[in-house]
């Protein structure tokens, strides 16, 4: 049977015939899924493989729920769900009770909402938090009779993917579902960019020891030749040292990205399905050529990005987004995987803004409304996502487009303000 391209090499959905393990990582999680009874956390940027590393062991099987959390999914919204694919039979008055539990009045709402903005980006004092949340009338949700409904349909495993498009309020409302699910014996698997280690015990400190981290982010230069190799074989060809090593430097070792290098090289190579004859691909001109399309593809995309953020909030005098974006495109890559620190932001700002006089104050809400402002402008996937005081990039092919953005050009990207922002492209 012929093996197509498109199986081997490229960004799908499914898990490619080139997947390989991440000896740490993956052991880790099957160690997680067969030796504890913990809910599981996989974490990490945009194009990673998180979803893919979740399907390597849990699958969807009759014992398995797979919940998408798209854009406007709340927490109701997703017990249906869950009850629905189970295959429970949902009465009016369960509907009902599930909707108007998952509710909370308004300004409550508001109210918990700046109280988990202040606790997610560390902007308030651990004091000042507990004094604010005591005061809060949270509504008991129906999480003990979901519980009881799937476990009577022999549920084990509920798996969120996106888990990050669910609102702030929600996702502290099922920190504290998780608990009486973990006291159920179901688990809960969560793949979600914007979180850390420890991120679901910042809404309830119960989860300690029943909840368990994995950062799906780190590809090895050993892990992406196997994946070279591994696809390889599945052609029958190879593809030279020389050119796999530069699409492992060329890619900034994102394993997206690597990927679709791997897809464009064997394509262009006239490589679109298993080779009946053994062939070497070794133009290492054809794969310069093969990475500079794809930059041009893909950067045209996410400047776009950052110009809609760049342009912030029309009726803003000091352009802070402006700024921002400035010195995101011309930082090193080390401080860009970091995350760009709270002071190395205002440092810079301070030093090229034509205002000496910005303050604290109004760096720090212009910080905490990144994901806003990007919701506002659809921006979807996120490309930044600020908390713990540092802005940090949530999509990881950016990290692609900034080892390769001429930083000699920023004045043509970014052109200096009091202007209507205008990308153009060379052909």
């Amino acid at each position: 049977m012929d093996v197509s391209l498109k199986d081997v090499f490229g960004i799908s959905r499914i898990v490619l015939k080139s997947y390989v393990d991440r000896q740490q990582i993956d052991e880790d999680y099957q160690d997680k899924i067969e030796l504890t009874d913990h809910h599981i956390v996989i974490y990490g940027e945009t194009k990673v493989g998180k979803t893919l590393l979740r399907k390597k062991y849990v699958t969807k099987a009759e014992n398995t729920i797979v919940i998408d959390c798209t854009k406007g999914v709340d927490l109701a919204d997703i017990y249906t769900q869950i009850l629905y694919k189970s295959g429970v039979e949902i009465s009016d008055n369960f509907s009902k009770s599930i909707e108007k539990c998952s509710k909370i009045d308004s300004q409550v709402e508001a109210n918990l909402f700046q109280f988990l903005k202040a606790k997610v980006t560390g902007d308030s004092s651990e004091k000042e938090l507990l004094s604010e949340s005591g005061k809060m009338d949270l509504p008991k949700t129906v999480s003990v009779r979901v519980a009881e409904s799937l476990k009577e349909k022999g549920i084990q495993f509920i798996v969120l993917d996106d888990f990050h498009y669910l609102n702030l309020v929600d996702q502290y409302l099922l920190a504290f579902d998780l608990k009486m699910f973990y006291q159920s014996g179901l688990r809960f698997i969560i793949i979600g960019t914007k979180i850390i280690n420890g991120y679901f015990e910042k809404f309830n400190g119960e989860l300690s020891q029943r909840i368990d981290y994995i950062d799906a982010t780190k590809w090895s230069t050993t892990d992406l030749m196997n994946i070279k190799s591994r696809g390889c074989k599945e052609l029958n060809i190879d593809i030279s040292e020389n050119v796999t090593n530069y699409f492992i430097e060329a890619s900034s070792q994102i394993v997206a990205v690597y990927q679709q290098l791997l897809f464009d090289y064997c394509r262009e190579s006239g490589i679109r399905k298993r080779s009946q004859n053994y062939i070497v691909l070794d133009s290492l001109e054809l794969a310069k050529e093969c990475n500079a399309l794809y930059y041009k593809r893909v950067s045209e995309e996410y400047l776009t990005k950052i110009q809609d953020i760049a342009d912030g909030e029309r009726k803003a005098k000091l352009k802070l987004y402006y700024y921002i974006m400035k010195i995101v495109l011309t930082s090193d890559q080390d401080i860009a995987r970091r995350g760009f620190s709270f002071q190395y932001l205002y440092e810079n700002i301070h030093r090229i803004h034509e205002k000496k006089s910005i303050n604290h104050g109004a760096l720090t809400s212009v910080l905490n409304h990144f994901d806003e402002l990007q919701s506002k402008k659809d921006i979807f996937p996120k490309v930044f996502t600020y908390y713990d005081k540092r802005l940090y990039i949530s999509d990881s092919s950016f990290y692609y487009i900034l080892k390769h953005f001429n930083k000699e050009n920023i004045d043509d990207v970014l052109p200096p303000h009091d202007f209507q922002l205008s990308f153009q492209f060379n052909d």
